[in-house]
């Protein structure tokens, strides 16, 4: 059994009502008193009871966050952002991570319920069912859902505006003279892979580029080995690209293992810019990338989940992430 209220009082010569003033900083104590309850919560480990807490206020006090697990640390990246959020308002936070194609989305969104969370975060994930979300109306938890969205669900989301964005990375690419753009992507599998892909068509078509779709190599996966396959593909096309934009820095890094193995340089042989912003000052030398203001991110979901904790039948909100181009010099002039 863990220190108790009782025990404090007994070690600080004081009433259980007078810790329990100190503990919820709740009405007046001598300062001598204070020093006395304090110097006895430090020497016996007292740690709050956060159930009793709970049952009483009917708020946990805690933020819960389901990321998936996955190369590209840009979720983690995320999550750090929304955790200073939380904090700067008063909340603990809580991560649990998912496994990719695990399907274990409904038992970690079960122990979220259990544990009594005031509102949850999903970042990055395709894979919650409309029964979850159910499951958390019932239980009064407000959810957001950064970068993949659930509008239909009633969900509160934060979208990357992903076509804009990789629109303008391949129009910069373009006006630095680059003709023959090639684009390594992922499969369409969500709005998210359609968005970045078809802000490299938009951009081919604005710039009055030719289309060849020989220069576009779909992905199975973000994983290195993936972009290193399609690097290799565009290499050895009779008229290879002279720029390639990759739709996740993880694709890049692959990329750029292809060009190393060929002794070819960047940017003097191939020009390449990344997206997500996460690997992209790793790499050597250091690529361009499309990234977020995670800043914004954190307090854009915050401002999400109070108010809809102060109004649980305020509609859903969809709001939009703005990127923002990192050049680095890794797309040449020519």
């Amino acid at each position: 059994m863990g220190v108790t209220m009782a025990d404090i009082a007994k070690a600080a010569h004081a009433s259980v009502a007078t810790v329990g003033r100190v503990l919820h900083n709740n009405g007046y104590v001598s300062s001598e008193t204070r020093a006395r309850i304090e110097r006895a919560i430090d020497e016996l480990g007292y740690i709050p009871n956060q159930n009793a807490r709970t049952l009483k206020s009917n708020r946990s006090g805690i933020i819960g966050s389901l990321v998936t697990q996955n190369a590209n640390s840009l979720y983690y990246r995320i999550n750090e952002s929304v955790m200073k959020a939380a904090h700067a308002c008063g909340f603990e936070y809580l991560t649990m991570e998912c496994q990719m194609r695990g399907h274990d989305e409904g038992r970690l969104i079960d122990n979220f319920i259990g544990l009594r969370v005031d509102g949850l975060v999903i970042t990055s994930n395709t894979a919650i069912q409309p029964d979850m979300f159910a499951r958390l109306r019932k239980a009064g938890i407000p959810a957001v859902a950064v970068e993949r969205g659930y509008l239909e669900q009633g969900v509160d989301s934060l979208i990357t505006e992903d076509c804009q964005g990789a629109r303008d990375a391949v129009m910069r690419i373009a006006s630095r003279g680059h003709r023959r753009i090639g684009l390594i992507a992922m499969e369409p599998f969500h709005e998210v892979e359609w968005q970045r892909i078809a802000g490299y068509r938009q951009a081919v078509a604005d710039c009055h580029l030719t289309p060849d779709e020989a220069l576009i190599r779909i992905v199975p996966s973000y994983s290195p080995q993936a972009g290193r396959a399609a690097m290799e593909a565009l290499l050895s096309l009779a008229c290879p690209p002279t720029a390639v934009f990759a739709t996740a820095d993880t694709l890049a890094a692959g990329a750029m293992q292809a060009l190393y193995d060929r002794h070819l340089r960047v940017p003097d042989d191939m020009s390449i810019v990344g997206y997500d912003d996460v690997l992209s000052q790793s790499l050597s030398p250091q690529i361009d990338s499309v990234g977020l203001v995670l800043t914004d991110i954190g307090d854009h979901v915050m401002q999400l989940l109070l108010s809809k904790m102060e109004d649980a039948n305020r509609p859903a909100e969809r709001r939009s992430i703005s990127t923002v181009y990192v050049d680095r010099g890794t797309v040449r002039q020519l």
